[in-house]
């Protein structure tokens, strides 16, 4: 037996296994969805509850007018938007205030929020606005969130569902005009959102992710409220949780929504996925451990460096076509509209840029977010973090 050989092959083949494995499990369930949807078109739900969209809004989003836009669209009786922000001078100010004022239509309205609630900024943003609406579903929406009309029939035809408390939304990057954006919306697309789809459908685990959660309000009260995660980073996930602990079922909306990232810059998207890896990394740190084996690219590129030969090479040809298709269908998937072109050219590079957030993640606990410094420990618990140049400046 040549155990050269056997090194060299090895890796990458366990490699492609796990990859194959999770992107056939993420196209299985969204091609099952996809079916049955074509052949029940989805409708009003039997009930049509008023829903509260709360938008925690901080600074301006890609795009951020065209996002807001689709929202006064919505095929849906009763809802209405709360928009927080958590100071009179946020940029995004004017641009709610515009939307509102241009569709008298839409029981919208803009809240001044207190960001000294709780240690995570968004739910401090969260807790007042769920004060100040007055539906019984509560849905949370980012602001960097577009959707079609269909978008609340979609989430309450799956929170209606017997012993559900918890939903959120498929979701997939749009818009790409930079590098950056490319990077981000390949990430989106082709590793973390096959990612969620498939801890669902092998572990039996949906993951909740905040860019589009739905939940009654009564159900949210029971398991603690947002006072329950207002001091750790993931709030999401821990909020998934606590749904999960009290009997109820967290579930995915298989529709996705478009999270639009047009512009960013390449330091951005890396230091967005440095921190979501530091959260991966809190929240199930054996997991987050092998995560590089859901690469078959990189554990051939590893192989390459580490044995440079002809088959070392043939390996990662391999890997790059094997991973190349998984990206093409994934985001087939969840962009058939779109050309993905630019992503797929771009695998190589994304998983590099990935594999920098990986390693970047053991290097510190500390992230920075909404320009708030943190330390983050087990469970994304967070501490705030003295910036060196505060201590002992004056008191403004």
């Amino acid at each position: 037996m040549d155990w050269g050989a056997l090194a060299t092959i090895a890796p990458a083949a366990l490699s492609s296994t796990i990859y194959a494995t999770i992107q056939a499990a993420f196209l299985l369930r969204v091609g099952r969805h996809r079916l049955r949807a074509g052949r029940d078109a989805p409708g009003a739900p039997r009930a049509t509850p008023l829903v509260s969209i709360l938008k925690p809004v901080a600074g301006v989003d890609d795009e951020l007018e065209e996002n807001l836009e689709s929202f006064a669209h919505i095929d849906y009786p009763r809802y209405e938007i709360v928009f927080g922000v958590a100071s009179r001078e946020d940029p995004a100010v004017p641009v709610i205030q515009a939307f509102i004022a241009a569709h008298p239509e839409v029981r919208a309205r803009l809240c001044l929020t207190d960001p000294g609630e709780a240690l995570n900024p968004k739910v401090a943003q969260l807790l007042e606005l769920t004060r100040r609406a007055e539906g019984s579903v509560l849905v949370i929406s980012d602001a960097n969130v577009r959707v079609r009309p269909g978008y609340l029939n979609a989430l309450l035809s799956v929170l209606m569902r017997p012993g559900v408390g918890l939903v959120s939304s498929l979701f997939a990057g749009t818009g790409e005009r930079t590098l950056g954006a490319v990077i981000e919306n390949a990430q989106l697309g082709a590793f973390i959102a096959p990612g969620v789809v498939a801890a669902a459908e092998l572990a039996g685990r949906s993951i909740s992710v905040g860019k589009s959660m739905a939940m009654r309000r009564v159900d949210l009260e029971r398991v603690g409220g947002f006072e329950g995660v207002a001091g750790v980073l993931a709030e999401d996930d821990m909020l998934g949780r606590r749904f999960s602990e009290r009997g109820y079922v967290v579930e995915l909306c298989l529709d996705p929504v478009e999270n639009r990232n047009t512009s960013c810059s390449l330091t951005r998207t890396l230091d967005r996925h440095t921190r979501w890896a530091k959260m991966r990394r809190a929240l199930v740190p054996r997991c987050f451990a092998v995560e590089p084996f859901n690469s078959p690219l990189l554990i051939a590129w590893l192989t390459v460096l580490l044995s440079p030969t002809r088959l070392a090479l043939e390996v990662w040809l391999f890997a790059w076509a094997l991973q190349s298709l998984g990206a093409f269908l994934a985001l087939r998937m969840l962009r058939p509209e779109r050309s993905n072109l630019l992503l797929l050219a771009a695998e190589p590079l994304r998983t590099l840029c990935w594999f920098f957030c990986w390693l970047n993640a053991y290097a510190s606990r500390r992230v920075t977010w909404r320009g708030n410094a943190f330390s983050i420990g087990a469970g994304t618990a967070l501490s705030a973090v003295v910036e060196p140049s505060s201590v002992g400046s004056p008191a403004r």
